[in-house]
């Protein structure tokens, strides 16, 4: 008797919580937004020349400091969100050519923009 209560209990409490609905926050576009830039290789300007590839088109992307208690402006947050716009371009490599800090103004305290080319490389 004892052995089947040892075997039924956890039986019973599985299947008592198999009725329960759960939902959650997790978004599958969060995820597939979070790995764009992953798809998209850096490309040094000198590496071009041993590459075959197609310039898709001019990329930017930039990162801003809105307030005073937000991070600074950074480079890389404004060539990973380049990255990104270059991915949305269905482009799997970027070739940067300048990222420039632009002086504080009213809507962002600390600003730095990057500049690109979206390619498609040819394996």
């Amino acid at each position: 008797m004892i052995r089947f209560l040892f075997i039924s209990l956890p039986l019973l409490f599985i299947s008592a919580c198999s009725h329960f609905d759960y939902s959650t926050n997790v978004d599958e576009k969060n995820f597939v937004q979070y790995f764009k830039p992953s798809q998209v290789v850096v490309y040094q300007k000198s590496a071009l020349k041993n590459l075959d590839y197609e310039v898709i088109g001019a990329v930017d992307g930039s990162s801003c400091q809105k307030n005073e208690n937000d991070l600074p402006a950074s480079e890389r947050e404004a060539r990973t969100k380049a990255r990104v716009n270059a991915a949305n371009m269905h482009a799997n490599g970027i070739v940067f050519q300048t990222c420039l800090t632009i002086k504080p103004d009213k809507t962002c305290l600390s600003n730095i923009i990057c500049y690109g080319r979206a390619l498609d490389v040819i394996p």
